[in-house]
């Protein structure tokens, strides 16, 4: 009986699509700081990871620039390595003429998430931690 629901198992297994489980769940909120490289500007951040796909995520971030200017904007973040306990994401957003367009270069894994980021006139980087559900 054991060998018949091993067998069954690894044939179900082998019938998923490559690509569609990710040993990583970022799903949740996240928490830490942003910085600017260029400038040395720096300030919390705060993210909503929505899983939209198997390889796909909408995060909607907001923090603070100057310590009392907020910001938020949503990129979505494809995952382009998954190295089973950790995985690797890109993506890029347009933030209106005066920003220009940010990529992303990410890992995370379930408990940490560090991006660094690139635009026209920045360079920097996103440090968070997943937030305890209570």
């Amino acid at each position: 009986m054991r060998s018949l629901l091993a067998s069954v198992l690894i044939v179900a297994l082998s019938l998923l699509p490559a690509g569609q489980v990710l040993a990583v769940d970022l799903s949740g909120s996240w928490s830490g700081s942003w910085k600017s490289c260029s400038t040395g500007h720096a300030g919390p951040l705060h993210a909503e990871f929505t899983r939209c796909s198997p390889t796909r995520y909408q995060v909607d971030f907001r923090g603070r620039f100057f310590k009392i200017l907020p910001f938020r904007y949503s990129v979505t973040l494809d995952v382009v390595e998954d190295c089973g306990d950790r995985v690797v994401l890109a993506g890029s957003s347009f933030l209106g003429r005066l920003f220009g367009t940010f990529t992303y270069h990410a890992t995370a894994d379930g408990c940490r998430f560090t991006a660094d980021y690139r635009s026209k006139k920045d360079v920097g980087e996103f440090r968070l931690a997943r937030v305890a559900s209570h």
